[in-house]
């Protein structure tokens, strides 16, 4: 086409580049601004399957407004051939941002991962999906602003133009489910994203085969490898966000963009400064997070650090991005719930508490063993010392408040412990109000090899908004809440105890059920009690401390 050409009222200035349909640089001449009209060539125009195609991809992105979504100001025909004029977009795709190795701070780079996620995420509140999520379809300016682009194979509820033989997507980025040929649902943008989020954390395609037959051998059978991960310096709870979103099972898959979005804004609220480098493909992420020794908030005298350092404790360890995000001592890795409301209980009424350190798991057989050990307490009955990192169960509210002294913590509050398996949203499980049974060790879980206690790191699919494991399922868990017994408490625990219960001794709230409760009894905002000298093979503990 010879420039500078007219189509309606959009004058044609300069050929950015294109394929079946083309894209200029151009000026609506009434309003005066620069605008991006895209068009199809004539003979892509006269195949219906692509002219219907085209026309509903105009007509889907005129009618999605976001900050983080290319807008379509206006979209027509004129000569039987099609167009759609787009919002002038300077900068680069962030393909190339990450070919070119240019340096990116992790900070920057999990801004951009929440930006497409937020996008995202609103594309679903409309009954979309993209699924084209990739590199090449996310722009970014020079300030490092994020727009999602190219609708030209979205679904929508009514429509979804997929002929034979029509690629969907880049195959690197492909869900399983749409190698399989399954039903489409918004969970294949979250696969997609979570694979985009690696090679963004890291620089490096998740997927690394060259022909389209391993790629989806890869997709369907192998799971991402994570080493990588590790070995760019990506903090682990960005790790658990791409873990969570790349689940090979939809079922087992963060289920929301909104959830995926949570998780990121968590990351970045807890660290709100990032110094080391990042590179892009050719480079390395960042060397793994430099660990110093806390002072001021966590030791309190000389007395309690030697206490601690004879219990075989240690200076604890944090990362330097931020005093309160991240918190790992010998006893295991513990997460930061942050000052501020959240909703409490069945009716969601708004609490405020002050913030804390919560264990990411339970404790385990090996850590209190340790400190058996270490205080010449017994084991607890029926203790199996071929089990490391499961959790330690038979113990009653006395031996995990003495452990959780020698460790130097506590036991959580109950409205601690529903902060730390909500999040602030008051859900009624850790992924969200989804009761998807198969993302936990309960009763009612679809795979029968689970009915019993298993590691305390398991079921990673259903991390909290703290990415907290096992908040539901495997064991119960006591906490520092004493209450009255209901009569049905006492009625249920009659005659499982020498003395026998009464509604006089301590009785103490438990959370999170266990293997042997369904999924709905295992709900986060249900109270069970029990008395503090009760033992059970599903009853454990973990422990917070405070900041």
């Amino acid at each position: 086409m010879k420039l500078p050409a007219r189509i309606a009222k959009y004058e044609l200035q300069k050929y950015l580049g294109g394929g079946m349909s083309e894209v200029y640089q151009s000026r609506d001449t009434v309003l005066g601004r620069t605008v991006a009209v895209k068009l199809l060539t004539a003979q892509a125009a006269r195949d219906e399957d692509t002219r219907a195609r085209f026309l509903l991809e105009a007509r889907v992105s005129s009618g999605i407004a976001h900050e983080n979504i290319i807008t379509t100001y206006d979209y027509g025909e004129e000569d039987g051939i099609p167009y759609m004029v787009l919002e002038y977009l300077t900068g680069q795709t962030l393909k190339d941002a990450l070919q070119s190795g240019e340096a990116m701070p992790m900070r920057k780079r999990v801004s951009i991962g929440l930006q497409l996620a937020k996008a995202l995420a609103h594309v679903h509140t409309l009954k979309l999906i993209h699924r084209d999520v990739k590199p090449d379809n996310v722009h970014l300016d020079a300030q490092g602003r994020v727009k999602l682009m190219d609708f030209g194979i979205v679904k929508t509820g009514d429509v979804n133009l997929t002929q034979a033989g029509y690629a969907l997507g880049t195959p690197h980025y492909v869900a399983p489910e749409l190698v399989m040929g399954e039903p489409v649902t918004p969970l294949v943008d979250v696969y997609s994203f979570g694979v985009l989020l690696y090679e963004l954390l890291t620089g490096k395609r998740a997927i690394q085969a060259d022909t389209v037959e391993r790629i989806f051998y890869q997709i369907l059978h192998e799971d991402i490898p994570f080493a990588p991960m590790g070995e760019a310096g990506v903090p682990m709870e960005l790790q658990e966000i791409v873990r969570g979103a790349t689940a090979r099972n939809p079922t087992l898959r963060t289920q929301t963009m909104e959830e995926v979005s949570a998780h990121l804004e968590h990351w970045l609220a807890a660290n709100p400064t990032q110094s080391q480098p990042v590179t892009g493909r050719t480079g390395v992420i960042g060397a793994a997070p430099r660990r110093v020794q806390l002072s001021n908030w966590w030791i309190a005298g000389a007395a309690t650090l030697a206490m601690l350092l004879a219990g075989g404790i240690g200076f604890l360890l944090m990362n330097t991005q931020k005093a309160e995000a991240r918190l790992d001592d010998v006893l295991g890795e513990m997460a930061f719930v942050a000052d501020g409301p959240f909703l409490h209980g069945p009716d969601k009424q708004s609490v405020s508490i002050k913030g804390f350190f919560i264990d990411v798991s339970e404790v385990t057989n090996e850590d209190y063993e340790a400190f058996c050990r270490a205080t010449g307490r017994e084991l607890p009955p029926g203790y199996e010392r071929g089990k490391p990192g499961y959790p330690v169960v038979n113990v009653t509210i006395d031996d995990a408040k003495a452990y959780a002294q020698w460790a130097g913590k506590r036991l959580p509050t109950e409205m601690e412990w529903q902060k730390a398996a909500r999040g602030m949203d008051g859900r009624l499980f850790p992924w969200g109000d989804l009761a998807t049974a198969a993302r936990a060790n309960v009763a009612d879980n679809p795979d029968d090899a689970w009915q019993h206690v298993v590691s305390a790191d398991a079921f990673r699919g259903g991390r909290s908004p703290y990415l907290l494991l096992q908040m539901v399922g495997n064991v119960r868990e006591f906490t520092d809440e004493q209450t009255a017994p209901a009569v049905t408490a006492l009625r249920e625990y009659s005659g499982k105890l020498t003395p026998e219960v009464t509604a006089d001794e301590p009785w103490f709230v438990v959370k999170g059920g266990s293997f042997r409760s369904k999924l709905a009894e295992s709900a986060l905002p249900v109270v069970e009690v029990v008395p503090g000298r009760y033992r059970a093979p599903d009853l454990g503990f973990r422990c917070v401390k405070d900041k």
